[in-house]
C-alpha cells in the first residue's frame, strides 16, 4: 500500500483520490492544504470597478478559482452579479477548473490554454487581428497576491496595458475566513472521513509518505521550507511547479521529481501511481 500526500483539502483532492485508487486500491491519501485564499480589498478596487461597468477592459484573465471567487466576493459587495460586472469584456481562464467556476456564474469563456499556465497562455494567447494598434487595449488581471508576474510581463510585452488586481491573500490553512468551495455532494460524500491536515501535521506525515504531489510553487515552497529533510519522491502538477521544486534547496529538495502530462486529476493520478512504483 502506497500513501500519498497531496497539497490540497480533501474536497478539491477527492476526484484524484478515485483515479489514484482506480490504480491502487489500498491507497492512502492524506490531504495538506499548507495554505488558504482569503478575500481582499484591493485599493483602488472602486476604480477597477466603474472601468469595468464602462466596458473599459478588453480582456479579465483569471489565473485560479480563487480568483473567480474572490472577484465575486467584491461583486457582491457592490450589488453587481459577476456576469453583468464582466459582461462587455472576453475571459481568459488559465485551465479547466478555473474555467468550470466562470461557468458555473453564466460566464462565456473565450480562451482556456492548451498548456494550463501563466506561461502557457502567454505562450497560446489569442492576438485579436482587428485591432490595429494593442496598446490601446486594457486586460484586468484578476489574481492573488503572491502571483507571478509572468503573465503580467507577457501580456505587456504584446502591448497591452495590465492592471493587476489582487483579490486574494493565502494564509496557513485552516484560515478563519477562508474563500468558500463550491459544494460537490458526490464529492463530499466520497471524502466523509477524510481530514484536512494543518502544516505541523503535514511535516509528521511526511516520514511516512511515499509520493509527494505538489499542486502549487507556493504550496511546495511553503511546505519545503517547514521540514528538515528531504522530502518524498515529488509530482508536480505542472511545469512551473517542478521548476519549484527543483530549484528547492538541500536538505528539502526530493531525490525524484516528475511532472504530470496535464493538471487533470486522471493524469495526476497516473503519475503519483508511476512515481510510487518507482520508488518501491
Amino acid at each position: 500500500m502506497s500513501t500519498y500526500l497531496i497539497t490540497r483539502t480533501p474536497h478539491q483532492a477527492a476526484a484524484f483520490t478515485r483515479q489514484v485508487q482506480a490504480h491502487d486500491p489500498a491507497a492512502r491519501v492524506l490531504c495538506a492544504p499548507v495554505l488558504q485564499a482569503v478575500a481582499r480589498q484591493p485599493e483602488d478596487w472602486e476604480e477597477i470597478a466603474f472601468a469595468l461597468v464602462r466596458g473599459e477592459f478588453s480582456w479579465v484573465t483569471f489565473t485560479s478559482a480563487n480568483g473567480v471567487l474572490g472577484l465575486e466576493k467584491l461583486a457582491q459587495e457592490i450589488g453587481q452579479p459577476l456576469v453583468q460586472l464582466l459582461g462587455a469584456a472576453q475571459i481568459a481562464a488559465v485551465g479547466r477548473a478555473t474555467e468550470a467556476a466562470l461557468t458555473e456564474r453564466g460566464l462565456l469563456v473565450d480562451f482556456v490554454p492548451h498548456t494550463q499556465s501563466a506561461a502557457g497562455m502567454i505562450e497560446e494567447w489569442l492576438i485579436d487581428e482587428e485591432w490595429e494598434d494593442p496598446t490601446t487595449e486594457k486586460v484586468l488581471a484578476v489574481q492573488g497576491t503572491t502571483a507571478s508576474p509572468v503573465l503580467e510581463d507577457g501580456l505587456t510585452d504584446y502591448g497591452y496595458t495590465v492592471a493587476p488586481l489582487a483579490v486574494y491573500d493565502m494564509v496557513p490553512y485552516p484560515a478563519d475566513l477562508p474563500l468558500a468551495e463550491p459544494e460537490d455532494t458526490q464529492d463530499s460524500q466520497a471524502q466523509d472521513d477524510a481530514v484536512a491536515l494543518t502544516l505541523e501535521q503535514a511535516r509528521e506525515a511526511l516520514a511516512e509518505v511515499d509520493v509527494l504531489v505538489a499542486t502549487s510553487p507556493l504550496l511546495l515552497k511553503t511546505l519545503a521550507r517547514s521540514v528538515g529533510f528531504a522530502l518524498p519522491p515529488t509530482v508536480a502538477i505542472g511545469a512551473s511547479t517542478r521548476a519549484a521544486a527543483e530549484a528547492l534547496t538541500q536538505p528539502a529538495r526530493p531525490h525524484k521529481i516528475s511532472v504530470a502530462t496535464s493538471p487533470a486529476p486522471a493524469d495526476l493520478a497516473t503519475a503519483a501511481f508511476l512515481a510510487s512504483q518507482s520508488a518501491s
